[in-house]
């Protein structure tokens, strides 16, 4: 499926069963992520609970040089800004992912929440325990009803490392992206489906939120 330069761009300056019901995935009352971290050098880690929009923005009130102190413009960052070209070669997902799940999503939209996850990436995302076929979900990211839900089909919480989770929402962003022409030089891309860890203990979801 073609990916068109207009999300080349978004994501370079960014840096089982199915576990969510499709009935499920507009319910705005399920969990948050929450996120345990460093937030300033030297001084234990904290938890904070919310979408990593709400998580980022808590973080650099508490510590307005997070970025360069342990974010992304840190010098011991282990996160990259990425080009397409690096994202389809890594090797942090799987290759078992579906686009026939969810609903249509506002590609551009996606790729805010992917961003903030990127900007949150040096630390532990976690999602609720639950089963197969009816996961612990937690939306890391709703940005104009565009979600990004970590869902966890453990029967223990899960902790993932945040950059994973934007890893995945990457995959399924590139590989599940159509596009639709709306006259003169207008284009609205589209996103949704969900990919699946290797030992599909958890995944990740693009739909509705």
């Amino acid at each position: 499926m073609k990916v068109f330069p207009t999300f080349v761009y978004l994501l370079a300056g960014a840096v089982a069963a199915a576990a969510l019901p499709a009935e499920k995935s507009a319910v705005f009352g399920m969990s948050k992520i929450t996120w345990t971290g460093q937030v300033k050098p030297g001084e234990p880690a904290v938890s904070i609970t919310g979408t990593a929009e709400e998580i980022y923005k808590r973080i650099t009130k508490i510590n307005p040089n997070y970025d360069y102190e342990l974010g992304l413009k840190s010098p011991n960052s282990t996160v990259t800004r990425r080009d397409l070209e690096p994202i389809k070669k890594r090797a942090t997902t799987s290759s078992d992912f579906t686009c026939a799940y969810g609903n249509d999503v506002d590609a551009e939209s996606i790729g805010v929440g992917i961003r903030y996850l990127y900007s949150i990436a040096n630390a532990d995302c976690a999602a609720p325990p639950g089963v197969p076929g009816d996961g612990g979900c937690s939306v890391s990211s709703c940005n104009d009803g565009a979600g990004i839900f970590l869902c966890n089909d453990a029967s223990s919480e899960l902790h993932n490392p945040c950059t994973i989770v934007a890893d995945n929402a990457v995959e399924v962003l590139i590989q599940c992206q159509s596009t639709t022409y709306n006259g003169g030089s207008s284009w609205t891309s589209y996103t949704h489906g969900q990919i699946f860890s290797l030992d599909h203990s958890w995944n990740v979801i693009l739909n509705k939120c």
